[in-house]
């Protein structure tokens, strides 16, 4: 939650999942590519809040709600933890299978699931952290 937001208007809800047979059906919602909730310690749920959305620039919730999610997945690698962003909007039926399955109001819409746990192997080698040839100076 110390991450910017539009206007500082922290239009984002986080719903956290511990129970197992939730996390299932979380994975069911959100489709094959969220098989990690099967497997998962916790799973959170990180959701848009448009009636605290910045009224000019409403949209601005995706990109609070995916600083949200970056912040919570270095903090837990800080930790120890591992984690895996599973994407849901702008899936429309993720979105929709995910709001009502916890019965959301219309505000609120699902951004994306965060799966967290302790990984059974370290991968940290399999991608750099820093790769130059992404960087600019000056120029292209």
């Amino acid at each position: 939650m110390a991450g910017p937001t539009c206007a500082n208007k922290r239009d984002w809800s986080f719903l956290v999942v511990r129970d197992k047979a939730m996390l299932d059906k979380m994975a069911d919602a959100n489709g094959r590519p969220a098989e990690p909730l099967r497997h998962c310690d916790v799973g959170v749920l990180i959701l848009g809040d448009l009636d605290r959305a910045f009224p000019p620039a409403k949209d601005y919730w995706v990109i609070d709600g995916a600083i949200a999610g970056q912040n919570m997945i270095l903090a837990a690698e800080g930790l120890g933890i591992g984690s895996v962003w599973l994407g849901t909007w702008p899936q429309m039926d993720r979105v929709e299978n995910q709001r009502m399955l916890f019965s959301l109001p219309d505000s609120v819409t699902p951004h994306s699931v965060i799966a967290f746990g302790y990984p059974a192997e370290d991968k940290n080698d399999e991608h750099p952290d820093y790769e130059e040839s992404q960087v600019h100076f000056e120029k292209w």
